[in-house]
């Protein structure tokens, strides 16, 4: 063999070695406990992406039924109006004209 083939297989297994955990070795311990603590997070954003969800739907909810009495109020305004242009010392309608 010559010297830069040699050279070569020398890098090649200088970087074989680097990658693998042979000079490097890791606790398992640690690898176990990056792994649960990942889909302990997983399973937390879950939760809360669903909680999310049913938020999201019942605010939904609410805006449909504030959507049905808001055209309501407006189809009764003109009554209120002719009814507060009616008032006087004799009949009072409390606040609502005012």
């Amino acid at each position: 063999m010559t010297s830069v083939q040699q050279l070569d297989e020398q890098l090649l297994n200088t970087i074989q070695e680097s990658r693998s955990f042979k000079r490097n070795p890791i606790k398992w311990g640690i690898f176990y406990g990056a792994a649960g603590a990942t889909i302990i997070m997983f399973i937390i954003l879950c939760a809360l992406s669903s909680w999310s969800i049913s938020i999201g739907h019942g605010i939904t909810g609410v805006v449909e039924k504030s959507t049905r009495i808001l055209t309501d109020v407006e189809e009764m305004l003109p009554w209120l109006r002719a009814i507060c242009k009616h008032e006087n010392f004799t009949k009072r309608y409390g606040d609502i004209c005012t």
